[in-house]
């Protein structure tokens, strides 16, 4: 691809080099993918042990036909189809053993971030963790000692479930991605990142 339109924006060539790990490839996690490797990123490293239903399409970046392929495969198909790169996958549950050094937490449970946080020895240089209702959505990057991020972990008994009809959205999903690969590009370029971002889409507000 030709990056001729973002070179005065972002240092494309260290992001091309950034290895970077995406745990989970759903909502946040399929969208964030396609969106780091439009940004210049290749040395990208997906794991999800899941396959794509139905109830999927609305809100991921899949395809009627991909439905009951593993989604690992189906997105890196996708992806070197739309931009050339040819991500790494992983069609299993991350336990922790190969994470780089930007990490990305784009999982659905409370409790699978607790474990995620605690597996991460030496932690990456740059985490980011994303949360996802329907039309709200958070993104926290943290850095190697993250003490504030642990006081937002909390059981997923203690979370707010939402209903099943209102958990996910595509434009929550594809702009929360976009405010990622934003932050991802700012820790590429030597540029600040934002500890918490919340974004309220159906508001328009970022709190």
């Amino acid at each position: 691809m030709n990056f001729h339109r973002q070179l005065d924006v972002l240092d494309v060539p260290r992001l091309a080099r950034t290895p970077i790990t995406v745990i989970g490839a759903g909502a946040v996690g399929s969208f964030t993918v396609l969106a780091l490797a439009k940004c210049g990123a290749e040395r990208i490293t997906v794991w999800d042990d899941d396959s794509i239903e139905s109830h999927n399409l609305p809100n991921q970046w899949y395809r009627l036909a991909d439905l009951g392929r593993p989604k690992v495969q189906a997105l890196k198909a996708l992806v070197l189809e739309m931009t050339g790169v040819d991500i790494e996958i992983v069609q299993e549950r991350f336990q922790g053993e190969k994470a780089t050094e930007v990490t990305i937490c784009a999982v659905d449970s409370m409790d699978v971030r607790i474990a995620l946080w605690r597996q991460l020895h030496p932690r990456p240089a740059m985490y980011v963790d994303a949360r996802m209702g329907a039309e709200v959505g958070k993104v926290m990057c943290v850095g190697t000692f993250g003490g504030w991020y642990e006081e937002t972990l909390h059981p997923s008994s203690e979370a707010f479930r939402a209903p099943c009809t209102a958990r996910a959205t595509m434009y929550c999903a594809s702009g929360l991605a976009a405010f990622i690969a934003g932050q991802v590009a700012n820790y590429a370029s030597d540029r600040p990142t934002r500890d918490e971002i919340t974004v309220d889409f159906r508001n328009a507000l970022i709190l």
